[in-house]
């Protein structure tokens, strides 16, 4: 059995440097403009600034960024970043290792100057929220926070940090920002018809690999290797370790089990029977993905919380590259993929969404603001005479239902609009809708 070695400050130190840019110039990386900027705001008030997202889905370089913007103004040896996943920290991390770290840096690095404090999947140090806390009371630093799970910030934790923090989800690339990070700016209805050919070619690999900052760039070939790396990481360290599980196969079952089933009506009953597992398990390894960023549910919509409550779930994957990785044909999948998108892309505009489902006709999604319902959707990928009236007829169900006077049907490449029973039903390309250009079609 290998004993890791006690932290001294020495180790620390050497940690400290390897990781930041007192002595190197900062990396180059693509900008995700919507987050740096949010990021820059929340700066202003003097809050501690917390990241949450899935593993991979750019935390990090986010920090980066933002110290690389900090350093225009700051002496870079005011910066120091922290990586918690660096190996040389293994074993039990607690807020006396903080108090080291802090120490080594202020003794070493910066006795007197003002200290942004940027610390990196920091779930994995007992107690952090505490110190973060008294350090932030005391004025030690301007704080960053980053997590790979959705309870950084619940119950007991929240406490400790209530008012005291900005939060901030970060998800795999936007559409948009995925054509960004392939040099292609969509700003208008004019760049869309300009580059409308390599915008639908890119769509093509953005739904099979979906919108992992790193996988927009790695080669054809390396890509679905990556993201089954990413898969079994996020399981091995992020569920089966943080939750202390003992059989990875089960889990794994399960995951691909749901993956192999997103976007279609479910109920931890069904799951259950499927795979011969617990009720209890089902429910626990659901949370469990929950928690770490693997999958949302959407539920049906009803006016009567409790009913809406007990009423069968939709999951939805975070990344469709997961679908894939895990799935031996793409083109089987593509309309359920098609739906996985929209669904992501309705989350990362914050739309409260729900699906609509009533004598067995179901219109796809539906958006709460308020007390309101102000908009519906149908997902379609290639809408042809079999499945137009279906859908149709799902969509007006839910526009009458809600006094809706458009409705909206999103589809492969098709523009056009159709009336019926007084309601609008505006048939638009996929594309344009994740861009943002549809009222402009």
């Amino acid at each position: 059995m290998c004993i890791m070695p006690a932290l001294t400050k020495l180790m620390i130190l050497e940690i400290l440097n390897d990781w930041n840019y007192w002595h190197r110039n900062f990396e180059e990386y693509v900008p995700r403009a919507g987050y740096l900027n949010k990021i820059k705001l929340f700066r202003r008030s003097g809050e501690i600034i917390v990241l949450t997202g899935i593993r991979r889905s750019g935390k990090s370089t986010l920090l980066k960024l933002e110290m690389k913007d900090l350093a225009n103004d700051r002496e870079k040896k005011e910066l120091v970043y922290i990586n918690f996943e660096d190996p040389r920290f293994s074993g039990n991390l607690t807020t006396n290792t903080l108090d080291m770290i802090f120490e080594a840096y202020r003794e070493n690095i910066n006795p007197h100057g003002e200290v942004y404090l940027f610390l990196d999947e920091v779930q994995y140090v007992d107690g952090w929220e505490k110190w973060v806390r008294t350090a932030h009371e005391l004025k030690k630093a301007k704080i960053y926070v980053t997590g790979s799970s959705s309870k950084l910030l619940s119950g007991e934790i929240a406490t400790s940090i209530s008012g005291r923090y900005l939060q901030l989800d970060v998800y795999p690339l936007t559409f948009c920002e995925f054509l960004v990070f392939n040099s292609i700016e969509c700003r208008n209805i004019s760049d869309y018809s300009v580059n409308r050919v390599a915008i639908n070619r890119l769509f093509t690999n953005y739904l099979k690999y979906g919108g992992f900052p790193r996988i927009a760039s790695v080669e054809e070939d390396l890509k679905k290797e990556e993201l089954m790396s990413y898969f079994n990481t996020i399981l091995l360290k992020d569920i089966l370790a943080r939750f202390r599980l003992r059989n990875f196969d089960m889990l794994k079952k399960l995951v691909e089990y749901l993956l192999t089933n997103d976007t279609k009506q479910n109920s931890i009953h069904r799951v259950s029977r499927a795979l011969k597992y617990s009720y209890e398990t089902v429910d626990d390894y659901i949370n469990y993905s929950k928690q770490v960023y693997m999958f949302f549910e959407l539920r049906n919509f009803n006016y009567s919380l409790k009913k809406q409550l007990v009423s069968d779930i939709k999951y939805y994957t975070i990344d469709t590259g997961f679908v894939n990785a895990v799935s031996f044909s793409f083109s089987e999948n593509i309309g359920r993929l098609y739906e996985n998108v929209v669904f992501n892309e309705l989350i990362r505009r914050g739309k409260n969404i729900f699906f609509l489902n009533e004598n067995n006709i179901e219109c796809d999604f539906i958006v709460k603001e308020g007390t309101n319902i102000i908009a519906a959707y149908q997902v379609c990928y290639n809408l042809n005479e079999q499945n137009e009236q279906r859908e149709i007829t799902g969509l007006v169900m839910a526009c009458k239902k809600f006094d809706l006077e458009v409705g909206f049907i999103i589809t492969e490449s098709t523009s056009r609009t159709v009336t019926e029973e007084g309601v609008s039903i505006r048939i638009i390309p996929i594309t344009g809708f994740l861009l943002g250009v549809t009222d402009q079609l």
